[in-house]
C-alpha cells in the first residue's frame, strides 16, 4: 500500500521569488503531457479501477485537474482585484465524484485537462512580475498567496494527482 500523505495535511513554503513563476509555468505546461505519457496504452479497466470505493481512479485523478482548473483562474482574479481573502475550494470535490469521469474516454478526459490548462496559461503569460508578487489570503490556509504561489500551489496539486495515478497504474 502507498504510504499516502494526504492533500489536506501538506503544508506550503511560500518563500521564492516572484520570478520563480517562470519555472512554475514550464511545470504547468508540462502536466498535460505528463498525464498522456502517463495513461498512454493502457487498457479501460485500468484507467477506471479505484483502490476502493472511497478514492478515484487513475481516469478520476487526471479529470480532477480539469475539473479544478476553474477554481486556480478564478482565484487569479481574486487576487488581482484586490479581494482581500480569495475564494474557498469545494473541500468534498463535488464536481469530480458527481461528473462520471470514468464513463468517458481517456482521450475526451486529456483534451480537457490540456484545453483548460490552455485557458489557465494564457491568464497568466501577460501578467508582470509585480502582478505574480500580489497576494490575498487563502481561506483553508490561513496564510497570504501571491498568484506565483497559486501557481506554485496548482503545480503541486497536479504533481499529487499524478502520483496518485501512478499509484494506480503500479497496483494493476
Amino acid at each position: 500500500m502507498q504510504p499516502k500523505w494526504t492533500w489536506f495535511d501538506r503544508k506550503f513554503d511560500f518563500s521564492f521569488p516572484p520570478e520563480k513563476i517562470f519555472d512554475i509555468l514550464e511545470r504547468l505546461r508540462g502536466t498535460p503531457i505528463r498525464a498522456s505519457q502517463l495513461v498512454s496504452g493502457l487498457a479501460q479497466d485500468v484507467l477506471t479501477r479505484a483502490e476502493s470505493d472511497d478514492t478515484w481512479s487513475v481516469q478520476e485523478n487526471i479529470a480532477h485537474l480539469a475539473d479544478l482548473e476553474p477554481l486556480w483562474m478564478n482565484r487569479v482574479n481574486d487576487i488581482l482585484s484586490g479581494a482581500e481573502v480569495m475564494r474557498e475550494a469545494d473541500l468534498t470535490n463535488t464536481n469530480t465524484t458527481q461528473a462520471q469521469h470514468n464513463a468517458r474516454t481517456i482521450d475526451d478526459v486529456l483534451r480537457d485537462v490540456t484545453e483548460i490548462r490552455e485557458s489557465f496559461i494564457n491568464l497568466l503569460t501577460p501578467l508582470t512580475i509585480e502582478q505574480f508578487a500580489m497576494a490575498s489570503l487563502h481561506p483553508r490556509l490561513n496564510q497570504p498567496m501571491r498568484v506565483v504561489d497559486l501557481c506554485f500551489f496548482a503545480a503541486e496539486h497536479d504533481d499529487y494527482h499524478l502520483a496518485r495515478a501512478r499509484y494506480l497504474i503500479d497496483l494493476a
